[in-house]
C-alpha cells in the first residue's frame, strides 16, 4: 500500500497526537502511583510493634500494598508505544524506586523491633505479627519487581531514548542499586522472622505425658477401688487427696514447661501427643466420676458418721474436687495452646478434630461430676452443721 503525501502527513499527525495523549496519561499515572505510594509509606512508618494494634495495622497495610500492586500491573498492561519520556516521568520512576527501598528498610526495622519484644507478647498475637511481617516483606518484594518491570517496559517503548539517554542511564543505575538494597533489607526481615518462628516437636512432651498418664491412671484405679465407710472415709479420702496433689503437681509442671516453650516457639504436633492428651482427658473423667460416687457415699453415710470424721472427710472431698478440676483445666489449656500454634495444623487437622471432640466431651463430663460432688459435699456440710 502506497501513502500519498496527504495520507502520510495525516498519519504522522495522528501518531503524534496519540503519542502526546499516551505520554500525558503516563505522566498522570506515574504521579498518581507516587502519591499513593507516599501514603502507604507513611502508614508503614506509623506502625509501632509495641502498640497493641500492630497486628491489625500490619494486616491493613498488607492489603493496601496488594491493592497497589494491582494498580501497578494495570498501568503496565495499558502501556502502548510510542512513548515520549519526560524528565518528570523519570523523576517519578526514581521516586517509586526510592520509596520501595525506604519501605523495605522500614520492614527490616520493624522485624528488629519484633525481636526485642518476643518475651512480652502473647504468643497468639506474636505469631500473627510474624505472619504479617513475612507477608509484608513478600509484598514489598513483589511491589519492587512490578515497579522495575513497569520501568523497563516504559524505557523499551520510549521513542526518544537518544535525547533522554543520560537521564535514563541515571534512572537505571539508581533502580539497579535500589533493587539490590531492597532485596537485602527484605532478606534481613525474613531471616529475623524465621529466627523467631522456630518449631518444637510436641514429641518432646510424650515421655512426660506418658508418665503422667500412668500416674493419673493409677490414681483413677485406686479411687475406683476405694469403698468409703463411716469409719474410714476421712483417712481414705486424705490419702487419695495427697496422691491427687502429687499428680496435680506433675501436671502443672508439664503445663508450665509447655507454656514457657510456647513463648519462644511454635509446635509441630506429633500424633502420639494427641493420643496421650485425649487419653488423659478420659482418665480425668474417670477421676471425676469416682469423686461423684464418693460424694454420694459421704452424703448417705453422714447420719451415722462421727462429726469429726465427717468434717475431715468433707474437707478432703472439696480439696479433691479442686485438684481434679485444676488438672483437667491445665491439660486442656496445654492442649489448646499447642494446637492453636501448630505449624502442621493442616496435615494433622483430622486427628486434631478427633482429639478436641474427645476432650470436649470428657471435660464437660468431668466438670459436671466435679460440680455435683462439690454441691453434694456442701449440702452435707450444711445439713450436718459442720
Amino acid at each position: 500500500m502506497r501513502f500519498t503525501p496527504f495520507r502520510a502527513a495525516a498519519l504522522t499527525l495522528l501518531l503524534s497526537l496519540f503519542a502526546v495523549q499516551a505520554n500525558a496519561n503516563l505522566t498522570t499515572d506515574l504521579d498518581t502511583l507516587v502519591a499513593d505510594l507516599d501514603l502507604i509509606s507513611t502508614d508503614l512508618n506509623a506502625i509501632t510493634i509495641q502498640n497493641g494494634t500492630a497486628c491489625t495495622d500490619l494486616g491493613t497495610l498488607n492489603t493496601s500494598i496488594e491493592d497497589y500492586i494491582v494498580s501497578l500491573e494495570t498501568v503496565t498492561a495499558q502501556l502502548a508505544a510510542p512513548l515520549s519520556l519526560t524528565t518528570e516521568d523519570l523523576i517519578s520512576l526514581d521516586a517509586l524506586s526510592n520509596r520501595v527501598l525506604s519501605m523495605a528498610s522500614g520492614s527490616s526495622t520493624l522485624s528488629w523491633d519484633l525481636l526485642s519484644i518476643e518475651n512480652t507478647y502473647d504468643l497468639v498475637e506474636y505469631r500473627a505479627a510474624l505472619s504479617a511481617m513475612l507477608r509484608l516483606s513478600d509484598d514489598i518484594g513483589t511491589m519492587a519487581d512490578r515497579i522495575l518491570e513497569m520501568a523497563d517496559r516504559i524505557l523499551v517503548m520510549a521513542d526518544n531514548i537518544g535525547l533522554m539517554a543520560d537521564r535514563i542511564l541515571i534512572t537505571q543505575q539508581l533502580q539497579s542499586s535500589n533493587v539490590a538494597l531492597t532485596q537485602a533489607a527484605i532478606l534481613v526481615t525474613q531471616q529475623n522472622m524465621v529466627a523467631l518462628s522456630d518449631s518444637l516437636s510436641s514429641i518432646g512432651y510424650n515421655l512426660s505425658l506418658g508418665l503422667l498418664n500412668e500416674e493419673t491412671q493409677l490414681l483413677a484405679t485406686n479411687m475406683a477401688n476405694t469403698v468409703l465407710t463411716e469409719t474410714n472415709m476421712a483417712s481414705e479420702l486424705a490419702t487419695l487427696e495427697l496422691n491427687t496433689t502429687a499428680v496435680l503437681n506433675q501436671t502443672v509442671s508439664l503445663y508450665t514447661l509447655a507454656m514457657q516453650n510456647s513463648q519462644s516457639a511454635s509446635h509441630y504436633i506429633n500424633g502420639d501427643t494427641l493420643t496421650l492428651l485425649g487419653d488423659l482427658s478420659s482418665i480425668h473423667k474417670a477421676l471425676a466420676v469416682s469423686l461423684e460416687t464418693y460424694a454420694n457415699a459421704v452424703n448417705a453415710l453422714a447420719p451415722v458418721t462421727d462429726n469429726i470424721i465427717l468434717s475431715d472427710a468433707t474437707v478432703a472431698m472439696l480439696r479433691l474436687a479442686q485438684d481434679i478440676g485444676i488438672m483437667s483445666d491445665r491439660i486442656m489449656e496445654m492442649s489448646d495452646k499447642i494446637i492453636v500454634m501448630a505449624d502442621n495444623i493442616g496435615a494433622m487437622s483430622g486427628r486434631i478434630v478427633d482429639t478436641q471432640n474427645i476432650q470436649q466431651i470428657n471435660i464437660e463430663l468431668t466438670q459436671s461430676s466435679v460440680l455435683t460432688a462439690q454441691n453434694v459435699t456442701i449440702t452435707v456440710i450444711k445439713n450436718m452443721g459442720l
